[in-house]
């Protein structure tokens, strides 16, 4: 029997696919779930022999997949956050949209059963961050691989630990703009929903001689931002850009208690939906208004705390 207290899961960053260099540096994954899986498909016979029964079946392909929920944690998950960029981070800046192609080998361990799954090939292909106006702010990545292995054979070697970080909440959310104006307390934003997915499409090849995937590739990059807001003068402004087409910037900061940040900048958000708000008699009337980015690439900038004298 095992206890979901005693799984763990660890990293490695790949030098090519499938493939970890001489000596690996592994890296512990605080995490919530990952849902990590091989979900394998069979065809059975339709073939007839000398009885009624079924002659069988065989396994046809397979889909290795998960999705990582975390708790957010400046820094703590940069690694991930730059495979969905498919950039490096870049004096603390993260520009997304590249062509920097990362995998990882990921370890999870059941450690009071000594069950040892491995899955390599690993690469993170998208992720979806959600804020509300109370409660910890939480982030899923998406993750895609291409091979399996059960085994009782540990490869995990000094591990570094998790770093003592702080969660984020609604609370840590700084000001946010959209289009250069200020919209607490007017617009008054209740939730953001962002999403960026990179499409990633699995390739197989004849003779490869594998269940899963050869490889991925990447296909238009989708970056979403679903916002609910207040109704009211400002936030009506944004049904008329639904028509107009007009871009705008949004930008926003989550700072932790110690002092650590990220800014997002999205230069170029345009209004995919936004439907007329209704409610009844004891309502409070909301807007929900859904954005899609375009043109450009968004930025993360990592704001590290200042250490004082």
């Amino acid at each position: 029997m095992s206890s979901g207290a005693k799984i763990r899961l660890y990293y490695a960053a790949e030098e090519s696919p499938e493939k970890l260099p001489a000596t690996p540096i592994w890296k512990t994954v605080r995490r919530v779930t990952d849902g990590l899986s091989e979900n394998v498909s069979t065809e059975a016979s339709n073939s007839v022999a000398d009885g009624r029964f079924r002659q069988g079946g065989m396994a046809t392909e397979s889909e290795i997949q998960g999705s990582l929920e975390v708790e957010m944690a400046i820094g703590l998950f940069d690694d991930f956050w730059s495979a969905v960029a498919m950039n490096d981070w870049d004096n603390d800046a993260l520009v997304f949209g590249g062509d920097v192609r990362k995998t990882f080998t990921l370890v999870k361990v059941y450690s009071d059963i000594g069950q040892i799954f491995i899955y390599r090939g690993v690469r993170i292909g998208e992720v979806s961050m959600s804020i509300a106006t109370t409660g910890k702010i939480t982030a899923t990545f998406g993750m895609v691989g291409t091979t399996f292995e059960r085994t009782m054979v540990n490869p995990v070697v000094n591990p570094k630990p998790v770093d003592d970080v702080v969660l984020v909440s609604a609370l840590n959310v700084g000001d946010v703009k959209i289009n250069d104006e200020s919209i607490v307390g007017t617009a008054c934003m209740q939730s953001l929903e962002l999403s960026i997915n990179n499409n990633l499409e699995a390739i197989r090849c004849i003779g490869s001689k594998k269940l899963s995937a050869t490889t991925y590739l990447e296909k238009i990059v989708d970056i979403t931002l679903n916002t609910q807001y207040m109704f009211s003068a400002q936030s009506a402004n944004y049904i008329d850009l639904v028509k107009s087409r007009d871009t705008m910037p949004v930008e926003f900061s989550i700072e932790d208690s110690r002092g650590n940040a990220y800014a997002f900048e999205f230069p170029k958000l345009e209004v995919a939906e936004a439907n007329h708000p209704d409610g009844g008699g004891e309502d409070t009337i909301t807007l929900d208004v859904n954005f899609n980015h375009i043109l450009v690439s968004p930025k993360i900038t990592r704001i590290p705390a200042t250490v004082g004298p």
